[in-house]
């Protein structure tokens, strides 16, 4: 395979920044929502709680995505790997990217049984277990989204110029979306 092409790494970068913000939108909507307890006690708890959960396993999904191999049963898969893989980077940048790798898939391999085993598949024997996949301490998802952005921002500045700063603005679009449910 060639080098990158600055649409490869765009799209790269819209997936990193897809993955942080269906993050940011379930943070705001449901673990910083100042209003959740009150929505899990009322008449509407069973589908708050049901959206809670469809949010973030969609959003810890998108993260593991991220962390496919390059080339997997011989297709490419475009993540972190790819990125490093293909980019052609000159020995600083690959070694700065790589390190960067390495501390995000640390936080990755914590949801890679999640995704392997109930996210993507219904794996039988842990569906009867009732395993708990998936955990990770208190702000190691928000480190994980600071390294992420760092990596971004250098394979967006090495192969385009300038970094790619992820969309906070989810925070203004929850805001909003409770102030609607609020109204109605």
């Amino acid at each position: 395979m060639q080098g990158l092409s600055s649409s490869v790494v765009i799209e790269f970068c819209k997936l990193c920044s897809w993955a942080y913000e269906t993050w940011l939108n379930h943070l705001e909507l449901f673990d910083r929502n100042p209003r959740a307890t009150e929505l899990r006690q009322s008449l509407a708890g069973d589908t708050f709680a049901r959206l809670s959960i469809i949010s973030q396993e969609y959003a810890l999904l998108q993260v593991v995505k991220l962390h496919d191999r390059a080339v997997v049963s011989g297709y490419a898969t475009l993540g972190i790997d790819y990125i490093i893989e293909f980019g052609d980077w000159s020995e600083p940048v690959r070694s700065h990217l790589e390190s960067l790798a390495m501390k995000l898939d640390e936080f990755a391999s914590q949801l890679r049984d999640a995704r392997n085993k109930s996210l993507s598949h219904n794996d039988l024997a842990n569906m009867m277990a009732g395993a708990s996949l998936g955990a990770f301490g208190d702000g190691e998802d928000e480190e994980y989204f600071k390294v992420l952005q760092e990596f971004v921002n250098i394979a967006h500045d090495e192969k385009i110029g300038g970094p790619w700063p992820f969309n906070d603005l989810v925070k203004n679009d929850v805001v909003t979306f409770l102030a609607m449910i609020r109204s109605s």
